[in-house]
């Protein structure tokens, strides 16, 4: 009798104690409810408290079936855990391991983590409650109903004030307009803006972004990178040290490096600056851009201060501008505007043209070269048409006209001149030819 009545009054003293103690203001464990409250004196000094628990510390309640509350305020709870913070945040578990004098909590066994607008589900999660920062270690799932994203990782990291999450490790983020694969991403809930530091994978529709730094908004889908990345779309691959892509709109600015090549390998642009339209296909690339096209066996390398690329009947059409230079096995040139029609097969060079093949130095008003198997096949050289060509050592082979016609031949052109200033006409075959010879 008398030891039950002991125990009794022990168990009344502590819970007076916790009650005044939490009153003071010194930041002890305030216990709520309990509808069984034993004192355990033969192990630790532990209150023991069972069905429907409730205890408060500062600005966090905690509900549990079952709790130990040790003499230094550490906390263990079992069964059916819940915390709840500032109304906003909860947090449930199987198990709570919470000290109070740093308030940290440790939550073990489906583990749920809860604010206005997503869920954290994981195995474990430590959430240090003064600094509302919630990490796990064990892999993690974050269901977002703002967003409609699912992001998975091997490691997490919470701030609550902020609404943002650090994750590492096998970073996965799916939606069901994109997917995001990355190796560390930053993802702030409130705004769903993303940022990566590390190799990162972007999918959306047809469209293939790979970076390693950038930035990605998940409601606007817009994109800014800021190291070396790759856009495949619609047979398209653009790169840049820097890049902004807007899916909405298709369109994809990159700077530094620029590369923008086909699929298939058959045509690379290079620049300082350039811009992809997916709804037109157009591409354009400045600074010292260069074309690298391949034409049957060969390749044809073009300069210029400004390309452009656009589909034109199925296939690709090809503008330069300003100082154009351009070379290939079977000729060279240089004009201030050039135009390449695959569809036709035929190169246009205006404005100053000049073309060189072998000893053979052609120029006129506009100069039109049809190729056939990736070879120049036939030349059409409208007004003011000039042919100068090497003769031997000392002399060369001079032709004017108002237009010229010709063929390539054994890396000559062979063909006549209408209304010439020189001779009626200019015919050559092979190595033989009949001009009037001028001596230098």
């Amino acid at each position: 009798m008398r030891a039950s009545f002991f125990a009794s009054a022990l168990m009344l003293a502590g819970l007076c104690y916790a009650q005044s103690q939490a009153g003071s203001g010194q930041g002890r464990v305030e216990i709520l409810n309990a509808d069984e409250w034993l004192y355990d004196r033969t192990s630790s000094g532990a209150q023991r408290l069972k069905g429907n628990v409730r205890f408060k510390h500062a600005d966090a309640v905690m509900d549990c079936d079952s709790a130990h509350l040790y003499e230094d305020q550490r906390v263990d709870a079992f069964g059916r855990v819940r915390i709840n913070q500032h109304d906003t945040l909860t947090a449930e578990a199987d198990i709570l391991r919470y000290n109070s004098r740093d308030r940290m909590a440790r939550l073990e066994g489906n583990v749920r983590l809860r604010d206005r607008s997503m869920e954290l589900t994981t195995s474990t999660l430590s959430y240090d409650m003064k600094g509302k920062r919630a990490s796990y270690s064990s892999g993690g799932r974050i269901v977002s109903q703002a967003d409609e994203n699912v992001l998975t990782s091997g490691t997490g990291t919470y701030l609550a004030d902020q609404r943002r999450f650090i994750f590492g490790r096998n970073v996965l983020l799916e939606h069901p307009d994109h997917r995001v694969e990355s190796d560390t991403m930053h993802y702030i809930a409130s705004s769903g803006m993303c940022a990566f530091f590390g190799p990162t994978a972007i999918t959306q529709g047809q469209t293939r972004i790979s970076t390693l730094q950038g930035r990605y908004d998940t409601r606007s889908e817009r994109a800014r990178f800021t190291r070396r990345t790759q856009v495949r779309s619609k047979g398209r691959i653009l790169e840049g040290d820097s890049l902004f892509f807007d899916k909405r709109s298709g369109v994809g600015l990159a700077w530094g490096r620029v590369s923008i090549a086909d699929s298939s390998g058959d045509m690379r642009v290079m620049g300082s600056y350039g811009r992809y339209s997916e709804a037109d296909e157009r591409t354009q690339v400045t600074g010292l851009a260069e074309l690298q096209l391949r034409m049957g066996a060969d390749t044809l390398f073009l300069h210029g201060d400004t390309l452009f690329a656009e589909p034109d009947g199925g296939a690709r059409r090809i503008t330069a501008r300003r100082n154009v230079r351009f070379f290939k096995a079977d000729m060279q040139g240089s004009c201030d505007t050039l135009i390449y029609a695959e569809a036709d097969s035929l190169i246009t060079l205006r404005h100053q043209p000049v073309l060189w093949s072998n000893t053979d130095q052609i120029t006129g008003d506009t100069i039109r070269i049809r190729m056939k198997d990736g070879q120049a096949h036939r030349l059409l050289v409208e007004r003011n048409a000039f042919l100068l060509s090497q003769a031997d050592s000392t002399r060369r082979d001079q032709v004017a006209g108002t237009t010229m016609v010709g063929f390539f031949a054994e890396g000559h052109c062979t063909g006549s001149m209408s209304r010439a200033t020189r001779a009626p006409s200019i015919t050559r075959k092979s190595n033989a030819k009949r001009a009037i010879r001028s001596s230098e």
